[in-house]
């Protein structure tokens, strides 16, 4: 298979930019940039959410990207628990990053398809006529969810309505010179990719604004524009000043 590549990266409305993107080789951190269209046979691609809250956490989102990239070069799969072991081994000891925070969600190829794995809220969407949320946030609302003590239907981005508490994180990458394991385990899933199919990995700042409302996707949209007007979408929705970081990439299959 033959897959194009072309991701955004931007600022958005706050001061600093703790996402970053990797698409196969390169790792882009800015306050606004669309990569080079990327054309190839085999692909590795991440988004990486620094959590907020936590300290550094634009430089920890950007380090575990080098690490997958890394890991990816010497392995050709990611193994999460691996990442997070090399993770403190890279940033425990550094003054100032203990409990510095990133999210994870990426895809590569292999053999047979194309492997997805993510820890956090960070998310991956298919287009197969219509867009598709593969992911289930590692949250507080999902875990109730999941234990069946919430009482909501399973309807994707029902939960938008609920105080942000619920939505609070229970899985991520995390600096810790007391231990060596992340938070929750991380989850993962098959796919396969037909032409003219897409997928796109995206942090929060561009799922929560647009509540899975995603500009549809044809084998003539050349992905710099489909990712310039989502930008344009993003500011109709809400000011800038507003707006979180974003960071998105779009894979989509060519032949």
């Amino acid at each position: 298979m033959t897959y194009q590549i072309q991701a955004l990266t931007w600022r958005g409305g706050v001061p600093y930019q703790q996402d970053a993107v990797l698409v196969n080789t390169k790792i882009y951190q800015d306050k606004g940039i669309i990569s080079t269209l990327d054309e190839c046979d085999d692909f590795c691609v991440a988004v990486a959410d620094g959590v907020a809250v936590s300290p550094k956490a634009g430089i920890t989102s950007r380090t575990l990207l080098r690490l997958v990239r890394q890991m990816y070069g010497e392995r050709g799969l990611l193994d999460f628990d691996v990442l997070q072991h090399r993770l403190n081994d890279t940033l425990a000891d550094k003054a100032g990053f203990d409990g510095s925070s990133s999210t994870l969600v990426c895809a590569y190829t292999d053999n047979n398809g194309v492997m997805i794995k993510h820890l956090g809220d960070s998310r991956a969407y298919l287009y197969r006529g219509g867009w598709h949320c593969l992911t289930k946030d590692h949250n507080f609302i999902n875990e109730l969810k999941a234990d069946e003590l919430a009482g909501l239907a399973d309807d994707g981005d029902s939960t938008h309505c609920y105080a942000s508490c619920y939505h609070a994180l229970t899985g991520y990458f995390c600096v810790d010179k007391y231990g060596d394991t992340s938070t929750i385990t991380p989850s993962h899933q098959h796919i396969s990719l037909g032409k003219g199919e897409c997928l796109l990995l995206c942090s929060d700042g561009f799922s929560d604004v647009l509540d899975g409302q995603f500009l549809p996707m044809d084998d003539n949209m050349v992905l710099k524009d489909w990712l310039n007007d989502s930008v344009r979408q993003l500011r109709r929705m809400t000011s800038q000043a507003e707006l979180d970081n974003v960071s998105v990439i779009v894979v989509r299959c060519v032949a």
